[in-house]
């Protein structure tokens, strides 16, 4: 789970974040799905209007450093989107998985 950043301008790096996880996704690289979370609740907003707050999502990495290290190069981090200071990381395994190589809904 990622916080944004109070001065967050998130709609603006939007389109470069999406293409950058589309890419790692396609390689099958550290992210798997993910999406933003929003301070209320939203119904058909603009996505320019939606209250955003952060970002949670579920990545394959080795440990906390692998994930912070391969989240460096997201144009969210890059841009100051998102807190990496504030970062939740969570360990977990399911009993069933996601193929890798799916496409990025938009």
């Amino acid at each position: 789970m990622l916080p944004d950043l109070p001065t967050a301008k998130r709609s603006e790096v939007r389109p470069r974040h999406l293409a950058y996880v589309s890419e790692k996704i396609a390689k099958g690289e550290f992210y798997r799905q993910g999406g933003a979370y929003c301070s209320s609740e939203v119904s058909g907003e603009q996505v320019e209007d939606i209250p955003y707050s952060g970002s949670t999502m579920t990545v394959v990495a080795e440990d906390e450093e692998d994930v912070k290290r391969q989240l460096a190069d997201d144009p969210y981090v890059k841009e100051g989107v998102w807190d990496v200071e504030k970062a939740r990381i969570f360990h977990f395994k399911t009993g069933d998985s996601v193929p890798i190589n799916y496409p990025l809904q938009q």
